[in-house]
């Protein structure tokens, strides 16, 4: 099963941008992401490089990560979106860069320039070739003890959206997204898998790191 086009998801996006903006200004008070962004506060601070959310939609991670827990940090969102962007970029104001682009090709982030990725339910819109791309290109741009951060809807086969949406999109495993992790050089250091308030699908978080050479080790 072929999930839908990049050119389908992105009128979507554009066209529910405002109403996901809303959504988000309430869940966006939901635990799991002050536990997510807390433990990747206390991981990078001795880091240099961005903050990258890959799918950053309404800024609304990025700005309260800024907020709440780190002012040093710079920061970057990419969104497939432009309305999302433009979203963002209000929300998040010229102390961040927001861009529109697709997160299997950053080819205008250098190579280790980054201290953390962020990519928030996101990945379903992508087959597992596409998938494993994109931990390879999120592994590119992550620096030495740069963090990766993931949540994605957990299972097997397509969303069923009902009558909300007519987009394909996919369900992986935790299993699945380690697999990618792994292969790609991120050694894993969370994966689990819990309920999401409301909703009908469980949702795999797995948090990764691209370790530091070794003490001892030729570099």
């Amino acid at each position: 099963m072929r999930p839908s086009s990049t050119d389908e998801v992105r009128k979507m996006y554009d066209e529910t941008a405002d109403s996901y903006a809303l959504m988000m200004d309430t869940e966006i008070r939901l635990p799991v992401y002050a536990d997510v962004l807390g433990r990747l506060r206390d991981r990078i601070t001795n880091t240099t490089g961005a903050v990258v959310d890959t799918a950053c939609g309404s800024g609304h991670m990025l700005s309260m990560y800024r907020e709440r827990y780190d002012q040093k940090h710079a920061l970057l969102g990419i969104d497939l979106s432009p309305r999302m962007v433009a979203i963002a970029e209000e929300k998040l104001g010229p102390e961040a860069r927001v861009t529109v682009g697709d997160m299997r090709d950053l080819s205008f982030v250098e190579d280790e320039s980054c201290s953390a990725v962020l990519n928030f339910f996101a990945l379903h819109h992508v087959n597992s070739v596409d998938a494993r791309l994109v931990f390879r290109e999120w592994f590119r741009i992550l620096g030495p003890g740069g963090q990766l951060v993931v949540a994605t809807w957990e299972g097997d086969g397509a969303i069923d959206y009902g009558e909300e949406s007519d987009i394909v999109a996919l369900r992986y495993s935790g299993k699945e997204m380690a697999a990618w992790a792994e292969e790609a050089g991120f050694v894993i250091t969370r994966c689990v898998v819990e309920p999401v308030e409301d909703f009908p699908m469980d949702a795999v978080y797995l948090e990764a790191v691209r370790e530091a050479l070794l003490t001892g080790q030729a570099g």
